[in-house]
């Protein structure tokens, strides 16, 4: 199988990396809602594409993610 994001080797989903991100994403969603009031998943993902600041790794889950 490979990573949905880079197409290295995997297991699952995405490569250790891309997950770890993921679980990142994940974690912080709830603080964004918390902040910003309620957003859908897809809302909070293309917000942090549009960032600077969003890592090279996020960015990658970020998109294989919205391609779902």
């Amino acid at each position: 199988m490979k990573c949905a994001a880079c197409a290295r080797e995997t297991a699952g989903q995405y490569c250790r990396c891309h997950e770890q991100a993921l679980e990142q994403l994940r974690g912080h969603y709830e603080a964004w809602v918390r902040a910003y009031g309620t957003m859908e998943w897809g809302e909070y993902l293309a917000r942090l594409l549009k960032m600077q600041e969003t890592g090279a790794w996020v960015k990658e889950v970020v998109e294989a993610e919205l391609k779902k």
